[in-house]
């Protein structure tokens, strides 16, 4: 990998991330659910059970770096499977992958909840929702931010095409 598309990568990543949260956000401030992704891994992350004044920063600072790292690995995963042909770089497999990686998310927070001793309470249907659709917004943002910056990337699939001619 080189390492321009790595740091694109963690780039785009980092602003899929940022974009995915202000749709989880702004889905709690329509439906008043809690669907804040940041506060909700935060507390099952730290161990604690609830806000209080003294833990506040320390959950939503874990709570952020925990998300913001897994963004930046569903993007590395992204261009992993650009880079190996599965997917490419256009606005159809980015709402594609997105909404694959809505399901995977739904799934390992689904595992998450059953295993944590005292989840948070929340609407599990409200959270999932949330996650599904910011999961889209996340790989197309990824995707367009990479496709955006990026003339023109050179990938594995690619270039073993060049050498068969």
């Amino acid at each position: 990998m080189q390492l321009t598309n790595f740091l694109l990568a963690i780039f785009s990543g980092l602003i899929g991330t940022i974009a995915m949260t202000l749709v989880m956000y702004s889905y709690a401030a329509i439906t008043k659910k809690k669907t804040k992704v940041v506060h909700v891994l935060g507390l099952m992350v730290t161990g604690n059970h609830g806000f209080s004044k003294e833990r506040k920063t320390i959950i939503l600072t874990t709570g952020s770096i925990t998300h913001l790292l897994v963004g930046v690995l569903f993007s590395f995963s992204y261009f992993l499977l650009w880079n190996w042909g599965v997917f490419s770089i256009s606005t159809l497999d980015s709402i594609i992958v997105g909404a694959l990686s809505g399901i995977l998310a739904i799934v390992g927070w689904g595992a998450y909840f059953k295993v944590y001793s005292k989840p948070p309470r929340i609407n599990l249907s409200h959270y999932f929702t949330a996650l599904f659709i910011s999961h889209i917004v996340f790989g197309w943002v990824t995707v367009n931010i990479f496709r955006l910056i990026t003339d023109s990337p050179q990938f594995w699939y690619q270039l073993q095409e060049e050498i068969n001619k």
